[in-house]
C-alpha cells in the first residue's frame, strides 16, 4: 500500500470516527449497535471495531447491564481542557460571575465554533424560573442573542455558508427564518452593538447579548444574560444591555493583556 493510499485510508476511518461521535447528543445520548449502524449506514462489523477500539481508550463505554454505547469520561477531561487552554474562560470567569449577580440572572458565555454557537461556561440565576443552558451544548448561529451577536460578525462567505449548510430552522415563535430578514437583523447588530432575543429558541425566554473583542479587534465570544419572558421590560433590557457591554469591555481588556483594575 502506497504512502498516499494509506494517508487517504486514515482520513477514512477519521471521518468515520468523527460521525460516530458526532451521532451522540442530549437527545440521544445512548446507541445500540445495530440502531447505530442503521444512522450511519455503516456495516456492523466494520462500526463494532471502530466502537471496541474508542472503549479502549475510554471515549466510548458500553454499558455491562443495558449493551448501550455512550460517551466516556476521556471526552469529558478533554472537553473541560479547551476552555482552560485558550484562556478564555479562566480570564472571564470572575466577570461572568459579576453579571449573574447584578443581574439576578443566568449569563452565558460563548463562541463561535464551524458553523454553530457554543456555550462554554455559564452561570445561572437563582430563581426558581430560570433559563438552562449546559457547558459545551451547541445551538443554531440565527436565533437567540449570544448565537446572532457573534453571527453578525463573521466574514460574509461564512455567514452564507451557514446559510447554505444550515439553513434557518424555525426553532420558535420569534425566530427569523428568511435571509432577507435576517440580512437586516445583523445588520442592526452590528450597528448597535448588540443583540436583543425574544422567544426566538425557547418559550418564555428572551435574552442580550454583546461580543468580546480579543487583542486583534476580532470577535472572540459573546456574553449574554438570559432569563423568562416574565422578568422582561423595555428597561430592564436597556440596563442588562449596558451591564453587558461593561463585562465585555472588562474582558475584552483582560485578553488584550491589561491588569485587571483594583
Amino acid at each position: 500500500m502506497s504512502r498516499e493510499h494509506e494517508a487517504v485510508s486514515s482520513v477514512k476511518t477519521l471521518n468515520k470516527v468523527v460521525m460516530i461521535l458526532d451521532s451522540f447528543t442530549a437527545a440521544k445520548p445512548s446507541w445500540t449497535l445495530g440502531d447505530l449502524s442503521a444512522h450511519l449506514g455503516m456495516p456492523k462489523s466494520s462500526l463494532h471495531r471502530l466502537l471496541v477500539g474508542l472503549e479502549q481508550h475510554g471515549i466510548l463505554i458500553r454499558d455491562a447491564d443495558d449493551g448501550l454505547w455512550r460517551l466516556g469520561y476521556r471526552l469529558f477531561v478533554w472537553g473541560n481542557l479547551v476552555p482552560r487552554i485558550t484562556g478564555l474562560q479562566p480570564i472571564a470567569r470572575s466577570i461572568v460571575s459579576w453579571l449573574a449577580e447584578t443581574t439576578h440572572e443566568t449569563v452565558l458565555l460563548t463562541v463561535y465554533d464551524r458553523q454553530e454557537v457554543v456555550c462554554i461556561d455559564k452561570v445561572e440565576s437563582s430563581h426558581a424560573v430560570r433559563l438552562t443552558l449546559d457547558i459545551g451544548a451547541r445551538r443554531h448561529a440565527h436565533a437567540g442573542a449570544s448565537s446572532k451577536i457573534l453571527m453578525a460578525f463573521l466574514p460574509p462567505e461564512e455567514i452564507a455558508a451557514i446559510l447554505r449548510e444550515k439553513g434557518l430552522a424555525p426553532l420558535n415563535t420569534n425566530t427569523i427564518t428568511h435571509p432577507a430578514r435576517l440580512s437586516e437583523e445583523l445588520e442592526t447588530i452590528r450597528r448597535n452593538g448588540y443583540a436583543l432575543s425574544y422567544e426566538e429558541t425557547d418559550i418564555g425566554a428572551w435574552g442580550v447579548a454583546t461580543p468580546i473583542f480579543n487583542g486583534r479587534g476580532q470577535v472572540a465570544a459573546a456574553i449574554g444574560v438570559a432569563g423568562p419572558t416574565t422578568r422582561y421590560s423595555d428597561e430592564i433590557a436597556k440596563r442588562y444591555i449596558e451591564l453587558c457591554r461593561q463585562a465585555a469591555m472588562k474582558i475584552t481588556r483582560l485578553l488584550a493583556g491589561e491588569k485587571p483594575s483594583e
